[in-house]
């Protein structure tokens, strides 16, 4: 029974049919001539057919073997298309990536790594979601993420791997009339703050955030006082500029004027919260690993500004 094809007697008759010389054809594969001259007739072979009429002093196609060509030359391109495809996917320079960020990541990091992931993988197709680390760690689980940057603590999870890339550092909200922000002050110690409300955020939503807000009072020597729990920073800020009270934000978040509203350093150890990228454990990837490195590498620089 005849073998099907092989893709050394596909790429050996479309040398022959190119050079219509044995001797040359074997050149421009860098083999010799017998092994050449087997490939051909195996593949005839296993066709069934002539594909080369052939004598001591010419090598032509025959019919057959001109309706072979048309149709191995495009078989032999979409396996080498495939073969570049696979080998660029596995490089992490084609593909798809799903990337999950935090809200302060959009306004920092993000835009410069995303820049120079693109310059460097033009060919990646990326796709960014801005979630909270509750939702983004659902959709790891669920694999509509492929990684994403979330907030510590979330790393006591035994499912994901993890990867500290920054500390994001907070700093104080306040109103506009508030007595700090009417005397100015560049600085103040969170200690200043132990008798204001606080607003912060939802539990679930605020993962990260509460526990930093939380960690950083009691280092100041306070409990904060909460009074009132939201959703998004927009809200938060949105109470601090109604003097509803005072909060902890991310600094990235602060660069962003807000009208009513006075951001102010904290001196000593801020608080703040690390941030991690987050993938499923045992998962391997090319792409990510890129990211991980300009990621790092943007944060590095950064740092020593």
């Amino acid at each position: 029974m005849a073998k099907n094809p092989t893709l050394p007697q596909l790429r050996a008759f479309r040398a022959v049919a190119t050079e219509l010389h044995f001797g040359r054809a074997a050149a421009r594969l860098h083999t010799s001539q017998p092994p050449l001259t087997r490939h051909i007739q195996a593949l005839e072979e296993a066709v069934g057919v002539a594909l080369f009429q052939r004598n001591t002093r010419n090598v032509e196609l025959t019919s057959a073997g001109v309706a072979f060509l048309a149709e191995v030359e495009v078989a032999i391109a979409r396996l080498d298309r495939a073969t570049a495809l696979a080998q660029a996917a596995a490089a992490g320079q084609s593909g798809g990536l799903s990337i999950g960020f935090v809200e302060p990541l959009g306004v920092s990091i993000l835009p410069q790594v995303m820049s120079q992931f693109i310059l460097l993988h033009p060919n990646m197709d990326l796709d960014l979601y801005q979630l909270d680390t509750r939702d983004q760690i659902a959709r790891l689980h669920e694999g509509s993420l492929d990684c994403g940057f979330i907030r510590a603590p979330a790393n006591v999870d035994p499912r994901l791997s993890f990867e500290p890339v920054c500390t994001d550092v907070f700093v104080a909200a306040l109103p506009h009339n508030h007595p700090l922000a009417l005397a100015g002050a560049a600085r103040i110690d969170l200690a200043q703050l132990a008798d204001e409300p606080f607003i912060s955020y939802q539990g679930a939503i605020g993962q990260g955030m509460i526990s930093a807000l939380l960690s950083g009072c009691a280092s100041a020597g306070f409990t904060p006082v909460v009074r009132r729990q939201v959703q998004s920073t927009v809200m938060v800020l949105a109470h601090v500029a109604a003097g509803d009270g005072v909060a902890l934000i991310s600094s990235e978040m602060a660069r962003i004027p807000r009208k009513g509203i006075y951001f102010v350093p904290l001196t000593g150890d801020p608080a703040g919260s690390t941030i991690l990228l987050a993938w499923r454990r045992g998962e391997t990837s090319a792409a990510r690993a890129n990211l991980l490195h300009l990621t790092q590498r943007a944060t590095s620089t950064t740092s020593k500004r």
